[in-house]
């Protein structure tokens, strides 16, 4: 039906938004799903354990995991993007803009995921490496290999650099509940605009 992604640096509050995002589609009557990269899959588990430091591996071999953990997520929700509004914390965009940063052509990275179907909806969430640092410390759980103000200044230069027809940036400085209510809007805008109806027995079609 439609597949949505929210992207954004570490600290851009995307998985907070995500869920919100999720919910608020889910209690107006839309057959809304959560998904996330990397997954909790088998890949995905291997993926987190390198991004937490407790598994060394190279920059290119990184990557090409997360291709495949994205592989096998579409395998595993083809069915649901038939006949639901998919919502992804994290997509393709992530892999291209964090694998530049660390020294991957861009090129490369984009040839890598040129297999993978074009979310119909992107939203990056905007905001400056410096604040979204200031978030990520106080978070209580481990910091992640990328979250360093170096690196997220290079991702977000990365993410900078997408354009596109599906991708809409919302300015990601203001409270978790003002994002929220911009994301909303700006969803139920694009669901509309694309034949999504929400119906009240929580059913949804596309027109």
């Amino acid at each position: 039906m439609v597949f949505i992604t929210i992207e954004g640096i570490d600290g851009s509050g995307k998985t907070t938004q995500a869920k919100f995002l999720y919910k608020k589609l889910s209690s107006l009557g839309y057959p809304a799903i959560l998904e996330k990269e990397p997954t909790d899959g088998a890949i995905g588990k291997f993926i987190k354990g390198v991004l937490s430091g407790k598994e060394a591996m190279g920059a290119i071999s990184l990557q090409l995991l997360f291709a495949a953990d994205r592989s096998e997520h579409l395998r595993a929700i083809e069915n649901l993007l038939k006949s639901s509004v998919v919502i992804s914390d994290r997509y393709y965009y992530s892999t291209i803009a964090y694998g530049e940063a660390i020294g991957i052509k861009r090129e490369y990275l984009e040839n890598v995921n040129s297999i993978f179907p074009k979310p119909d909806k992107t939203f990056i969430l905007e905001i400056s490496p410096e604040t979204a640092l200031a978030r990520l410390k106080n978070r209580s759980n481990d910091s992640e290999i990328f979250e360093n103000l170096e690196t997220l200044l290079k991702v977000k230069s990365a993410y900078d650099k997408f354009s596109g027809q599906e991708i809409e940036r919302v300015n990601a400085e203001a409270g978790m509940a003002e994002i929220s209510n911009v994301l909303i809007s700006k969803t139920l805008g694009f669901l509309d605009s694309a034949g999504v109806k929400a119906q009240v027995n929580g059913g949804a079609h596309a027109d």
